[in-house]
């Protein structure tokens, strides 16, 4: 059964809203994304409200059954399913990425299916079709800022590509939808649970593109695996700015596909910037494309997201990021018509040409100037960003031949930048890779250029927090002994004044 939030993030050991399927019978239990790939069980749910639903406890757990009769629905309008508002029962529930699952149940409460089964059984579940079907992802901030990171989860483009009801913001040719320019929050597939028409990652195909799973998972494991503390937002608390204030945080996390931004977005991150907070961009296409929230004066009841256009003019995201994928390029594959699928998913192996090898984001990694990394794991796509023809002061660490035969044909880079945002005297900086797929080479030992990218990675992480350096040499940074979560207040950043 399928089901959705009607917000997308609460906070911490509040209670929040669930739309679920009409004329179901389920229970629901809540996953968490840890360090492990599979989510890991952590809890059930206390039933505090309910409409069109019923719910009663059965051997201590609650059994929901949602009334009414099923409805057409679209990709633009509130699905307006049955709603259950449950808090979780789970003792010091800390920020972070999480998933309530619903499974189907008999009338004594036993489940029904195989993922319920492993639900009771409290199985860990790797998120991805089918399971994540029956999955909402559940975003959880915390109750007061607790880390030095915001991790920023990029809900809107999730929805941008999801064609639930009938449509999304590109042409589905799998489901046979048409391109959109409106859609709602309130379906399923914000993350997880989507309907997708796009093509399988051929270099990782366990879970599909444009999913949870897929990059922000990988990144979330990489951080807790090293013992970085994050708080964990949506880019609709980015937009609101209610319950995310960017200055009570030294980094702000960016991952995977970041795609859509509003006008909001990309002012408080500039102020955050402009006030010396530091953006890490692990993401590639980030702030491509601009959108707007609907003209609705309550920022706390956020129901729709309109596309305004093509790209930001002048690809101005370029000010902010120093980068954008007007100058860069993607390739994902070739709709056959005659077959009616995805085919040539493939892509050339295109890596990164180092040249600066003695910055500080090399530091320990051992690459030369000249050398080139990422290509045999086809680090740079499938979507890219590239440097603007007009300097615009990024530093360009390392980038990539021209894509020869991509969309736009650019080139990809990676690089530092320090917009030029006038604020005060000592502003923040960005790191930008460029590329989406930084998160899958990250977590794949067996990628020749991990080790490189992991490396650069955590140098970035350590600088952006005001860590000291450390001395090791290249090593598999993904499976290491964890970091002191405790930053040294007594320590310069790595290569402290340069940029």
């Amino acid at each position: 059964m399928q089901l959705y939030p009607l917000q997308t993030s609460f906070t911490a050991g509040e209670s929040f809203d669930l739309a679920v399927q009409p004329r179901n019978r389920f229970s629901i239990a809540i996953y968490q994304q840890q360090g492990a790939e599979s989510m890991i069980c952590v809890g059930g749910v206390v039933a505090t409200g309910t409409r069109d639903v019923t719910a009663k406890l059965i051997n201590g757990k609650y059994v929901f059954e949602s009334t009414r009769e099923r409805m057409p629905v679209r990709f633009d309008t509130d699905w307006n399913w049955p709603t259950i508002t449950v808090k979780p029962d789970i003792e010091g529930m800390e920020s972070g990425a999480y998933a309530a699952i619903a499974y189907e149940v008999g009338p004594s409460g036993e489940a029904l299916t195989d993922l319920g089964r492993r639900c009771v059984a409290r199985q860990p579940i790797f998120a991805t079709p089918p399971d994540s079907d029956s999955m909402a992802l559940i975003i959880v901030r915390p109750r007061s800022p607790a880390a030095s990171i915001a991790y920023v989860v990029p809900i809107a483009t999730y929805h941008a590509y999801n064609s639930m009801g009938g449509g999304c913001f590109y042409g589905d040719p799998v489901h046979r939808t048409h391109p959109q320019t409106k859609v709602t929050l309130l379906r399923p597939g914000g993350g997880l649970g989507a309907q997708l028409g796009y093509p399988d990652d051929a270099y990782d195909r366990r879970s599909p593109r444009q999913h949870f799973t897929h990059w922000d998972a990988k990144f979330i494991r990489w951080l807790r695996a090293h013992d970085f503390a994050c708080d964990f937002y949506t880019d609709v608390d980015l937009h609101r700015a209610t319950d995310l204030d960017l200055t009570r945080y030294r980094c702000m996390l960016s991952v995977g596909h970041h795609e859509y931004w509003s006008q909001p977005m990309r002012d408080h991150v500039a102020r955050f910037i402009a006030g010396g907070g530091n953006l890490a961009v692990f993401s590639g296409n980030t702030c491509y494309r601009p959108v707007d929230f609907g003209a609705q004066a309550d920022v706390n009841n956020i129901k729709v997201m309109n596309r305004l256009a093509e790209s930001w003019p002048d690809y101005s995201e370029s000010n902010l990021l120093g980068l954008s994928y007007g100058y860069g390029g993607a390739k994902y594959g070739v709709w056959s018509r005659l077959r009616r699928k995805w085919v040539k998913p493939e892509r050339e192996p295109v890596g990164y040409t180092v040249r600066l090898a003695d910055h500080w984001v090399f530091a320990g990694t051992q690459v030369k100037d000249a050398q080139t990394f990422g290509a045999e794991d086809r680090l740079v796509g499938y979507e890219a960003d590239g440097v603007p023809p007009t300097p615009n002061g990024f530093v360009t660490l390392a980038n990539s031949t021209r894509l020869v035969g991509w969309d736009v044909g650019g080139a990809a880079a990676m690089g530092v930048f320090t917009p030029d945002l006038g604020g005060g005297a000592k502003p923040g900086q960005v790191f930008n890779c460029g590329t989406t797929d930084w998160p899958r080479v990250l977590m794949d030992k067996n990628a020749s250029s991990h080790a490189i990218v992991a490396r650069i990675t955590l140098n970035v992480m350590r600088n952006f927090l005001g860590l000291a350096a450390q001395d090791a040499s290249l090593e598999d940074t993904t499976l290491s002994a964890p970091l002191a979560r405790e930053r040294d207040e007594h320590a310069a950043p790595i290569g402290a004044g340069n940029s």
